[in-house]
């Protein structure tokens, strides 16, 4: 079955939500890579403050060398709004295609101790991780989220996504239930990549 062509569109109103890949040598293998892994985050959009979980990712357009991500106007129960930038935190954890180190599936690369020398964990192994890591460090688990930029490349121009995590603590004038409600949708939408993590790169 051949895959359905990824659909164009203009760049939208909102620039979180035009992802600029001009800078990427290899756009086609980043676009491959962003479409497969991509159904399992939120994105985070700091100029309107909002956290998307219903999007499609549709190539720009106007010039070709970027992505959209075009929230589903329909679903509002999947927009949060009022979310602070503040609870977005940046990590130095990122997530690329295994192939990259000559491994199957997804790896993790995780800065550890003081050097913050990066160690590399296959999927599966890096989520219990990092959910006992940051229980223990912040008392929530790992809540990953993405914000434009965080597609990046290799000088190998392997793509990878550097991962930032939505800290729920930090969002003290919602309700508990509201709270909870966010991570829950982060959680179910992580679920997902480890149903998705066999992956074959493009070239």
């Amino acid at each position: 079955m051949k895959k359905a062509p990824i659909q164009l569109a203009d760049r939208p109103e909102n620039p979180d939500l035009y992802w600029d890949l001009s800078a990427l040598h290899n756009k086609k293998k980043a676009i491959s890579f962003f479409k497969h892994v991509s159904t399992a985050f939120c994105v985070y959009s700091p100029s309107v403050a909002k956290l998307y979980s219903n999007f499609e990712v549709i190539l720009s357009n106007m010039d070709r060398s970027g992505l959209i991500v075009l929230p589903n106007p329909y679903a509002f129960h999947d927009t949060f709004n009022r979310v602070s930038e503040v609870s977005i935190k940046q990590t130095g954890i990122s997530l690329f295609p295994g192939e990259a180190i000559n491994r199957g599936g997804f790896i993790v690369s995780i800065p550890v101790g003081k050097q913050r020398r990066n160690h590399h964990l296959e999927l599966e192994v890096a989520v219990g991780f990092l959910d006992r890591l940051y229980k223990k460090r912040y008392g929530t688990p790992f809540l990953p989220v993405l914000v434009n930029g965080d597609l990046k490349e290799f000088k190998s121009q392997t793509p990878y996504l550097h991962l930032h995590r939505f800290d729920p603590t930090s969002l003290t004038e919602f309700s508990e239930f509201e709270r909870n409600d966010i991570c829950s949708t982060i959680r179910d939408r992580f679920s997902d990549i480890m149903v998705n993590s066999a992956y074959t790169p493009r070239k």
